[in-house]
């Protein structure tokens, strides 16, 4: 029988060895009952075999073990392996995000060199504005000096036409004596020999034409071409809408040679003669003397709107002036009451405007041209001859003649008439005279309620004495 040794292996396997030590005489293992080997083998094989039961539970329970491990290794490796997708993720998200930041830093580099370009404009812009507004007010200032130096020129040269008005007002007083007295002289006598001068057969239409009665009675002279020119537009006239009156062949001559003119109100006027006879045609022209203290109301209505303009509004809309708002004449605060008496406007929703005498004769002169005109178209004259009505026509012409020279206060006095009386057209079957004096309403080219009637006119074609 030999001696056995129990070692292990690298797998922790029991290896038993026989040793060369003969211990039986048992050469090898080829019978199980020996008797000899048999009791040696339990008593030496028991332990190792004890041993090995206890190997194999510890190799299970590792076999266990290794595998819980491994399954745990297989979650952690499948947990990498998402964190690392992960990660992926969140490096590609980087690389984007730095290159939206590229991205971003270019734009933001491109809008502030547009800001810088921006702010250099507005910083330009303003120093232009700066120098704009500097030019401004240096063209303003040199504006107002100019004005001023035209305004005193203007002044001298009215004080001048002032002086040589009142001469010609005493040469016209002088000479209206003169006229009285050949009156006087005249009455006995029929049919002068002799024609009778310009001025005095002005005098003589405004008396006729203000139904004066002086007991002469005036040949006419009268141009057949001019009466069949005058008749071609009474009988076109009724036919044509108003709006083109004005391109008939009288019309166009009478507003050429009296309207427009009666109308140009001095080197500076405050309105266009277009203005005006576009409101007179269709009746939106008002004339009427001022309420008392209107004057002094509106001067200061205007100074307090002055006051509260903007630099803008006081460039555009001029300094405050005083004045006639027609002509553009000024006129001294002391002398504002006297002077301007009277107001017009040329629209319902315009402010009324102050002017002095001269200008408001222009005005109503006109007026009562358009209305004669109206009153014809109407069919208002069909009881009156040709004659007639050519005659009334022509004094009105005067009258805006006269309107227009300044002379038709001074004249009608000179023929000891009223000065503030108008000459106004005839009106249905009666010769209607306006008197604008302190009690009267408002003249106006839209109304006929204002016309005051007196005695018809008669015949107007001969002048001679009784």
């Amino acid at each position: 029988m030999t001696e056995t040794e129990t070692v292990y292996d690298k797998d922790n396997s029991i290896v038993i060895q026989l040793l060369d030590k003969p211990i039986c005489q048992c050469k090898e293992f080829i019978f199980t009952d020996c008797l000899n080997c048999k009791t040696i083998l339990s008593t030496t094989f028991q332990p190792t075999q004890t041993q090995l039961s206890l190997l194999q539970s510890q190799k299970e329970a590792i076999t266990d073990e290794r595998e819980d491990w491994e399954d745990k290794v297989s979650a952690i490796e499948q947990t990498i392996q998402d964190r690392q997708e992960a990660i992926k993720k969140k490096v590609n998200g980087i690389q984007s995000l730095q290159h939206d930041m590229k991205v971003l830093k270019l734009k933001c580099k491109e809008e502030v060199a547009q800001v810088e370009v921006i702010q250099k404009s507005k910083e330009t812009a303003k120093k232009e504005l700066e120098e704009l507004s500097q030019k401004l007010f240096e063209e303003a200032d040199k504006m107002v000096k100019i004005e001023k130096k035209e305004q005193e020129k203007i002044f001298k040269e009215n004080d001048t036409l002032s002086i040589a008005l009142k001469e010609v007002e005493d040469e016209l007083q002088v000479i209206s004596e003169q006229v009285g007295v050949l009156k006087d002289q005249l009455k006995p006598k029929v049919n002068p020999p002799y024609p009778i001068d310009a001025y005095s057969r002005a005098q003589l239409e405004m008396m006729v034409a203000n139904d004066f009665n002086a007991g002469f009675q005036m040949e006419t002279v009268e141009d057949d071409a001019a009466l069949l020119d005058f008749n071609d537009f009474m009988q076109m006239a009724s036919q044509t809408p108003l709006r083109k009156l004005h391109s008939l062949k009288y019309m166009k001559y009478s507003v050429r040679e009296d309207v427009e003119p009666c109308l140009r109100f001095g080197p500076s006027p405050r309105l266009t003669a277009k203005k005006i006879i576009d409101a007179i045609l269709v009746k939106t022209c008002f004339v009427e003397e001022c309420p008392k203290g209107f004057v002094e109301e509106q001067c200061e209505r205007q100074q307090k709107e002055e006051a509260t303009a903007t630099l803008w509004e006081r460039f555009t809309n001029g300094t405050f002036f005083v004045g006639c708002q027609a002509c553009g004449r000024r006129v001294k605060e002391e002398e504002r009451e006297d002077v301007l008496k009277y107001r017009f406007r040329i629209s319902y929703f315009d402010e009324w405007a102050c002017v002095d005498r001269y200008c408001r004769d222009r005005l109503v002169a006109v007026i009562e041209f358009y209305s004669f005109i109206r009153h014809m178209r109407a069919g208002l004259y069909k009881h009156r001859s040709l004659h007639e009505l050519y005659q009334q026509m022509i004094r009105l012409r005067l009258q805006m003649f006269l309107a227009r020279m300044g002379a038709l206060p001074s004249l009608l006095s000179s023929c000891h008439l009223d000065p503030q009386k108008i000459t106004t057209a005839f009106h249905g079957e009666e010769n209607v005279l306006l008197y604008l004096d302190p009690t009267n309403e408002r003249l106006s080219s839209s109304t006929d309620s204002t016309f005051t009637s007196i005695s018809t006119l008669e015949s107007l074609r001969t002048f001679t004495s009784h």
